[in-house]
Formats: structure tokens, sequence, C-alpha cells
């Protein structure tokens, strides 16, 4: 057997048994459309989270097609001194505060998705990527 057939195999069967596989993906993502179905839509938009023009976390409404234009230049309503992403600046992003990603004043209910689990460092990662490639669409 070829040694990149091998290690495809491999690789497959690992991610097979690893129940959030998503996790090891996320070293690969820096990008919005991943963020959303892999971390937005799996920890954040939740009936009594971040869904819909009701969303009653934050008043932050993560859904598809709403995320990132409810996160870019727009003001914490956790931390008034904060902006939920600053494209560019993960330090100055309030998104990675809150999902305890960089130091700074957590939300009012603890660090999100709230009620856990915490996203995996690799999510956390993907997200500051995107962040500091300037939140593109």
């Amino acid at each position: 057997m070829h040694r990149a057939a091998w290690l495809a195999l491999c690789l497959a069967a690992c991610t097979a048994s690893d129940p959030d596989a998503s996790c090891d993906e996320a070293a690969l993502h820096s990008d919005l459309l991943w963020i959303q179905s892999q971390v937005f839509e799996r920890s954040c938009t939740l009936p009594s989270c971040h869904l819909g023009s009701g969303a009653n976390a934050g008043r932050l409404d993560l859904r598809a097609g709403y995320a990132r234009g409810q996160l870019v230049d727009t003001a914490s309503t956790s931390a008034s001194a904060w902006t939920r992403v600053v494209p560019g600046d993960a330090a100055r992003s309030y998104l990675l505060v809150a999902i305890g990603q960089v130091p700074g004043p957590l939300p009012v209910d603890g660090i999100m998705p709230l009620g856990g689990p915490e996203l995996c460092p690799e999510k956390r990662g993907a997200i500051q990527r995107w962040i500091e490639a300037g939140a593109p669409p």
C-alpha cells in the first residue's frame, strides 16, 4: 500500500471514531463558512441563546446570514468599551474574550457557550485566525 493511501486510511479511521472531529478540522480553517457551520450552529444558535431576532444573549443573532453583520464592527452589549469583532485585531475583539481566548471582562454569565462545554482550543483558534485575517465574509 502506498504511504499516502495508508495515511489517508488512518486519518479516516481516527476521524470516524472521534465524536467531535470538527476540533481536529478547526486547525485547517479560518473561514466564516466553516465557523458558522461547525461552531455557531453547533454551540451558539440555540433557542435560548443566539437564535433569531429575539436572541436573548446579548441581543446577538448568530444564524447564517446574520452572524457577520452582528459581529463585525458592532459594539458589545456585554462590555460597553469593547467591539464584538475588530477586523485584524484579535486582542480588541470581545468575541474572543467571551469564548475565553483572550483576556478581558467576561460576560456576566461566564465563558461562552453558556452551559458548556467550552469550545476546544482549535475552534477558538479558528475564530481568532478569521478575525486576524480581517474577518472576511
